[in-house]
């Protein structure tokens, strides 16, 4: 049986070959001949129908493609050439007429489109932008375009909807674009979309009257002990009015009664910023202070404070209790042990112990009192000896 097949496969090529170059082929309307595979066998091929053998016809078959041709291809690139002149010229109408000829000639290309949506939006017309986009992504779907040609078009709609203002559906744009290629360029216009979309909904929320009403919302319920809900509230004000600098003072109150003194210290600068001469502002965060074990950073709080309101009682009230502190009034050997540890912790007074020419200054203070008094006529070394004092580093007895 090999044999044989081997002995008729010139034949069965040969038919093959006819085939191909058949015109029946040629003019897309085959007709197969059943082949009989005695016929094979015998070193033959025998057809059931009565048609000539296609060996016996000899005429050139030339397949075609859907789509351009090259000649036209080649046109089309060539319109694509003179529409790019014209719109590095910014000359975008005659660009348009270029790039839409190309496209004519050759339908099947998503470049094509793409640069129509260039030129327009090169024009300024957006709308018409996002519709050459939509006609570009309909040839890309249906051609299987390549997925950077694509993400650059969804890029490109995601431009024109930024441009009209259309936020939204400009970040979704870009994230579809994101999804077919990954390209820094369009990561960077999603994040300016999405910043710029939260600082318009900031300020569309923003209004002054509601952010007091939110503030007194937030008196009452401090009063009424519901501290949380009160900080809710206050947290609404400063988003109706950023620059209120008492609903940052007030909410700075608060966070001291639940224990929160990080964001009652933040809340106390952010209100001495908006108002450097609120004097409440300084008397909230040096208690703060105080209560975290840092007496001498509440002594430069309540000093600042008073150079601004010398007179005002809170100050005053709370500079003493400063001081109270520092003399260790009340407290026990291990408080005051404590209290230094927690000063240790602060880069001013590590950078003061490891400066030479305050330990000198130290080792003099116990050693000879005479040689420390006259270290303290200079500003900075008493300062600095003040400033461990308040710290506890420094405890007179």
């Amino acid at each position: 049986a090999k044999l044989h097949l081997l002995r008729a496969a010139p034949a069965l090529i040969a038919v093959v070959l006819g085939y191909l170059a058949s015109p029946a082929l040629c003019n897309h309307n085959v007709a197969c001949s059943p082949v009989s595979f005695d016929g094979l066998r015998a070193g033959r091929v025998s057809s059931l129908s009565s048609a000539p053998s296609p060996l016996s016809v000899h005429r050139p078959c030339v397949l075609r493609l859907r789509g351009a041709g090259d000649e036209a291809k080649a046109e089309a690139a060539a319109e694509k050439e003179l529409g790019n002149a014209a719109y590095k010229k910014k000359d975008f109408e005659t660009a348009i007429k270029h790039y839409e000829k190309a496209a004519e000639l050759d339908p099947t290309a998503i470049v094509y489109r793409n640069n129509i949506a260039a030129a327009h939006f090169g024009k300024g017309d957006f709308e018409k932008c996002l519709e050459a986009c939509a006609k570009a992504l309909e040839v890309g779907e249906a051609h299987r375009a390549d997925f950077k040609d694509l993400a650059r078009t969804y890029a490109r709609r995601g431009n024109a909807l930024a441009k009209l203002e259309r936020l939204e559906e400009a970040i979704k744009e870009y994230d579809t674009s994101l999804i077919n290629h990954k390209d820094p360029d369009v990561e960077l216009k999603r994040r300016q979309a999405i910043r710029k979309k939260e600082d318009q909904e900031e300020a569309a929320y923003l209004d002054p009257v509601k952010a007091e009403e939110a503030r007194q919302l937030g008196n009452s319920l401090f009063k009424e002990g519901k501290w949380v809900e009160a900080i809710k509230a206050y947290t609404d004000g400063t988003r109706r009015d950023p620059k209120n600098h008492l609903i940052y003072s007030n909410r700075a109150q608060t966070y001291i009664k639940v224990m929160d003194f990080g964001s009652a210290l933040k809340d106390c600068d952010t209100c001495m910023e908006l108002k450097p001469d609120f004097p409440r502002a300084y008397a909230r965060k040096a208690n703060v202070q105080i209560l975290c074990k840092q007496l001498h950073k509440a002594k430069e709080t309540v000093e600042a404070g008073l150079q601004l309101c010398p007179n005002d009682p809170e100050l005053i009230q709370v500079k003493a209790k400063v001081q109270a502190g520092i003399m260790g009034v009340g407290l026990s050997p291990e408080e005051r042990e404590l209290r230094a540890q927690e000063a240790m912790k602060d880069p001013k007074i590590q950078m003061i112990m490891q400066d030479p020419v305050m330990r000198d200054v130290l080792n003099d203070m116990q050693s000879d009192p005479a040689a420390a008094q006259k270290h303290m006529m200079d500003d900075g070394i008493r300062e600095k000896v003040e400033t461990l004092m308040a710290a506890g580093i420094i405890q007179m007895r």
